[in-house]
């Protein structure tokens, strides 16, 4: 795989990627009010349909669909709620909220019941970053039959929390929803920073983080930045939850992890691939949380590792 090239990423984004993507796309909500978008192409390989991860929108996993469309495959993403142009639960439009966590997971099969089965070329293949990760797993176990495998990247299986008991920020964050504010952001994030530092962002492609960073400002949909008190209880129990049940996981799942990652659990990780019949782990060098948007040499490996893998 040639990806984009990091010195002239705005201008190939713009001339060679965005046409191919015009030129498949569609997007709708689903009934509840879910944004989606689909790129599926006649003589397709497959459908790869992406779960993004926490204050991600489908937008920011264009030149990602890109790739997947010149190399034969079709694509399905939708915004989880509270992100991109989906509804907010809460009362504050910056923060995400979730009551449960598995709202992500029945969102996603609605959508796969509603826009994917019916339409997209089979087989279908997905693909799970960080909290969409965490969704992937649950999903895969929930419904073992729907997908022929799938990528995990980074997956929120269990967060790094700074040496703070797991246990004890769940605690804190019931509290806060006992005294009704599970809405509220939670204390150790901030709002949206307009100009935020590269250097500890989650990408190490300098090229990638700006171009983003440019589409958040000019976006307010795109400008989520935190947790509520009630994500992060969920959020904390959910990658137990899929551990707890990884055995349920029937097809083969390929888990990519991070060199450098500062939000995530490495050992859950591992302990994830241990527990599920056909799992392969694979650590990136050089790569921080966000692996797909690495610099290019890394870019390319990755790509090439895997495009194998969905191939088969």
């Amino acid at each position: 795989m040639h990806v984009l090239c990091e010195k002239d990423l705005a201008r190939q984004l713009e001339t060679v990627a965005t046409p191919v993507l015009r030129r498949y796309e569609k997007t709708g909500k689903l009934e509840n009010g879910i944004y989606y978008e689909t790129y599926f192409q006649p003589a397709s390989r497959g459908t790869v349909v992406i779960s993004h991860g926490f204050t991600e929108a489908s937008i920011k996993y264009h030149e990602f669909i890109y790739y997947l469309l010149t190399a034969g495959y079709s694509c399905a993403v939708l915004d989880h709620r509270g992100h991109g142009h989906s509804p907010r639960p809460g009362r504050h439009p910056n923060v995400v909220h979730i009551s449960r966590f598995e709202e992500y997971v029945e969102d996603l099969h609605r959508f796969m019941e509603a826009v994917v089965l019916p339409q997209a070329p089979k087989p279908l293949l997905l693909y799970g970053h960080s909290m969409g990760g965490c969704v992937a797993a649950q999903y895969l176990e929930d419904h073992p039959e729907v997908f022929a495998r799938a990528v995990l990247n980074a997956p929120m299986l269990g967060l790094q929390t700074g040496g703070i008991p797991g246990w004890a920020g769940v605690l804190l964050c019931r509290l806060k929803i006992l005294l009704g504010q599970g809405d509220q952001r939670v204390f150790f994030h901030k709002d949206f920073d307009p100009e935020p530092v590269f250097e500890e962002d989650c990408a190490t492609s300098r090229a990638r983080f700006d171009h983003y960073q440019a589409l958040r400002r000019g976006d307010p949909d795109l400008q989520t930045s935190a947790a509520s008190y009630s994500w992060t209880k969920e959020a904390l129990q959910a990658g137990k939850k899929a551990l707890r049940r990884a055995d349920r996981v029937t097809v083969p799942v390929l888990l990519f992890q991070a060199e450098t990652d500062t939000l995530v659990d490495p050992e859950a990780q591992a302990e994830f691939i241990q527990r599920i019949p056909n799992g392969r782990l694979v650590r990136v060098p050089g790569s921080k949380h966000e692996i797909y948007r690495s610099e290019d040499p890394i870019l390319e490996t990755y790509w090439d590792q895997l495009l194998a893998f969905l191939a088969g």
